[in-house]
């Protein structure tokens, strides 16, 4: 088993930094050699007469996503060891449209600007002191901008999950869209003259079948996570339930997630409108039926905290769950009814008698929950 400096926790250890160091060397060679360090060829793709940065990116997506899940099919690497941001939708969208105007304007990218100022040219140099600038300006002006940086937050979404597809069918129809793409950029790059593209193509063809062959057998590789030997069986199910090892209180739960030692995922059970609504902060919603494949990213995680308003849903899905050998998933007790009157609700409108410790507890609980930007437009105790 290959353990990342991720899932390891050493991403700020001297190894961790030091082959960083090496990747970006050799990254940054890849690009000179594929011609990424002329701004000339970047932009070429904008007027169609360079399809390179499109046949070069779409050939390392490909790589790196085939290659991670054949890894991850004979279980060699951990799905939930390789770390994925979290999806903001509002943010990455102007993000993406100002580094997308950017790339248009300036000719260069952050990694590409690099690699043309190492070799010398001007306009890279005079990009990526630009590039600084822009960051030091977004960190000082960051107080203002906080809320829109968070605007969208969805947690960590993934697209196959979202389409009700598997992580092997969705690998497979990208690798086809990849090799389309190959084949119009070619088309593109000699205006579709179909004949010169004949002449040329013996290594785009190579190419194009083997990249469909491999996708083919990894995707109908079986996921190790998943397979019979692992299932969970009926009557360890049933002694979890007995003995109460089913459920995790409110709070529980929110001392886990505050002292956050713990990796732990909440999933909302709800309709996506209940969802978007409110939810507790960094949780996942999945469709009903690509919930399990949306969830083998987190198996090995300390806890799956499935929850709803109250706990019938959540307790179905907990035994398809354990039925498919996830050990360490749980139904949160009482479900958002009792996390609300638990966990969120103010000090001044409970009857029981507080200490002062407990009072300064819960305090920090609706600090935690109620600030976030998923809090936003909830009724669960804001005010």
């Amino acid at each position: 088993m290959i353990e990342t400096f991720f899932a390891a926790d050493l991403l700020n250890s001297s190894p961790a930094l030091f082959s960083a160091f090496i990747l970006g060397i050799a990254f940054g060679w890849c690009l000179e050699q594929a011609g990424f360090g002329s701004s000339k060829r970047l932009t070429g793709i904008f007027y169609f007469r360079d399809m390179s940065v499109m046949k070069v990116m779409f050939s390392a997506v490909i790589t790196a996503m085939l290659g991670l899940l054949l890894l991850s099919r004979v279980g060699l690497v951990k799905p939930d060891s390789i770390f994925l941001p979290e999806t903001i939708f509002g943010a990455q969208i102007i993000g993406g449209l100002l580094f997308g105007f950017g790339f248009a304007v300036g000719g260069w990218c952050p990694g590409t600007a690099a690699v043309g100022a190492v070799s010398g040219k001007f306009d890279a140099i005079v990009f990526l002191i630009g590039a600084m600038i822009g960051s030091m300006a977004f960190s000082e002006s960051f107080v203002w901008l906080e809320s829109y940086y968070n605007s969208g937050a969805s947690g960590i979404r993934l697209v196959y999950a979202e389409l009700g597809m598997s992580a092997g069918q969705f690998a497979l129809a990208l690798t086809g869209v990849a090799v389309f793409a190959f084949w119009i950029s070619e088309l593109i790059e000699v205006r579709f003259n179909f004949s010169k593209v004949a002449e040329k193509a013996h290594g785009l063809w190579i190419f194009s079948m083997t990249a469909l062959i491999v996708a083919t057998a990894v995707s109908a590789m079986p996921a190790r996570s998943v397979a019979v030997g692992g299932r969970t069986e009926q009557k360890e199910i049933m002694a979890a339930i007995y003995e109460a090892r089913d459920h995790i209180t409110p709070v529980e739960l929110a001392r886990e997630m505050v002292v956050g030692q713990k990796k732990i995922v909440c999933v909302d059970v709800r309709s996506s409108d209940e969802y978007h609504e409110w939810h507790i902060p960094g949780a996942r919603n999945f469709p009903p039926e690509s919930i399990i494949a949306g969830l083998e990213l987190y198996r090995n995680h300390d806890r799956i905290v499935l929850y709803s308003n109250g706990m019938v849903h959540p307790a179905q899905i907990w035994v398809l769950l354990k039925m498919n050998g996830f050990d360490n998933a749980f139904v949160l007790s009482e479900g958002l009814t009792g996390f609300r009157e638990d966990v969120l609700k103010p000090v001044a409108l409970r009857i029981e008698p507080l200490s002062a410790e407990q009072k300064n507890e819960i305090e920090k609980w609706r600090s935690f929950f109620l600030t976030s930007a998923n809090a936003v437009g909830s009724n669960l105790y804001v005010r």
